[in-house]
């Protein structure tokens, strides 16, 4: 199938009189830019539509890339004025949930597990109810059998000596698939603990279900994200408030949801809203970001996200240049051009709270994961992925 997609991509190319494009398809938008015969405007559709296919169809069905052995992490401090170091929306992941060592049986009984659900409340940033968010809780056990549970609950359960992790999923995942894949991830990382600190996983369960088709269906939820990323940036309000020590990991549009909500609780505005409350910076948050499906520019300072690392205390980024989905990144993005930061890698950032810059711990898994746009094989494959993320119960207990 990618062969076929890349032969198409040349093929129409070279109607256009214009050379093959190494790194991405051109956009809609820049296409126009060219006089191309209507034949060849038909083929280039196409091939969209095959990359777009493959964007959901996800690479699953396509053979994987030999595995390899990951080279050394890239450790960066990236500033505001930094050059890229480094040089795709998700695919279905149907696992369940590993099975766990018994050493760590005693270990999981003292870690809580919450599901914070937005499903049945207004994605539309219009019709928000941002001042008390009526957010469904549930408490779950690790073999995800669940009891209602409420906001007040959640709230008086916080605890400075207890991190609590919020994950946040990527697109096209029911109820169902939502809170299996995060208990598979909490897994991941209860087996990667560096030591015996019990913590709080949070599940956020946002209305990402196929609902429409291909590539209709990635716009619609882009832009759910701006809601999403206003009720998370509530949440850590009420975090901050507490002193709840506080991570934040999020995969392919998860991702997105996660830079948003910083950026919003630093007052910045996601579609056209706001919290409307005196902003928050310095909330000091790790966050783990796998194949984030935002713009390379977004948590640049005056980006669409720019406020977002005033609350950052640390990042790590896994992403994978050869990720087929995140490749065509561009049809779902705002503008002409963008470019995933789970395909390209850190390039620039804005500095935290203190002016200092925000040190980014980043890793291109392309040799391990392949072509794949799969959560999955970042855990699997990666081998790194539960360790590095893992590392974020211990360190959102320290401030730099």
């Amino acid at each position: 199938m990618l062969a076929i997609l890349f032969f198409l991509e040349r093929l129409v190319s070279a109607m256009m009189h214009l050379p093959p494009q190494n790194d991405a398809v051109t956009s809609c938008l820049a296409a126009r830019e060219f006089d191309a015969p209507r034949g060849a405007t038909r083929c280039r559709r196409a091939v969209l539509a095959l990359a777009v296919m493959a964007m959901f169809l996800g690479a699953s069905d396509l053979s994987a890339e030999p595995l390899a052995t990951p080279s050394a992490w890239t450790i960066a401090d990236i500033s505001q004025s930094q050059d890229s170091l480094n040089d795709s929306i998700d695919a279905e992941l149907r696992t369940t949930t590993p099975a766990l060592p018994a050493s760590l049986s005693k270990d999981l009984r003292s870690d809580r597990i919450w599901l914070v659900n937005t499903r049945s409340i207004s994605h539309h940033t219009c019709c928000m109810n941002l001042c008390q968010p009526e957010f469904r809780i549930e408490r779950l056990d690790q073999c995800g059998q669940r009891r209602a549970s409420s906001l007040d609950e959640y709230l008086t359960s916080m605890d400075p000596t207890r991190p609590r992790i919020i994950y946040i999923h990527g697109n096209r995942r029911d109820a169902n698939k939502a809170i299996t894949q995060g208990l598979y991830v909490y897994r991941q990382l209860a087996c990667h603990r560096h030591g015996d600190q019990p913590f709080d996983w949070v599940i956020w369960s946002w209305p990402s279900e196929a609902s429409a088709v291909l590539l209709a269906d990635a716009r619609e939820k882009a832009q759910r994200t701006d809601s999403q990323g206003l009720y998370v940036a509530w949440l850590l309000r009420e975090h901050h408030l507490k002193s709840q020590p506080t991570g934040l990991i999020g995969f392919s549009f998860g991702g997105r949801i996660v830079s948003g909500a910083l950026h919003a609780l630093a007052g910045g505005t996601l579609g056209r809203r706001t919290l409307d409350v005196p902003p928050i910076t310095g909330a000091n948050i790790d966050v783990g970001l796998l194949a984030p499906a935002v713009d390379t520019t977004w948590m640049m300072p005056h980006g669409h996200h720019g406020l977002a690392s005033l609350n950052m205390n640390r990042m790590v980024l896994l992403y994978n240049h050869r990720d087929i989905a995140l490749r065509f990144f561009k049809f779902v993005s705002r503008g002409p051009g963008g470019h995933a930061l789970g395909y390209t890698g850190p390039r620039c950032f804005g500095p935290r709270h203190d002016g200092t810059a925000l040190p980014v711990r980043a890793f291109d898994c392309a040799q391990m994961v392949g072509n794949h746009h799969s959560e999955k094989l970042y855990y699997e494959q990666a081998g790194c992925a539960g360790h590095e993320m893992g590392s974020l119960i211990e360190s959102t207990l320290v401030i730099d």
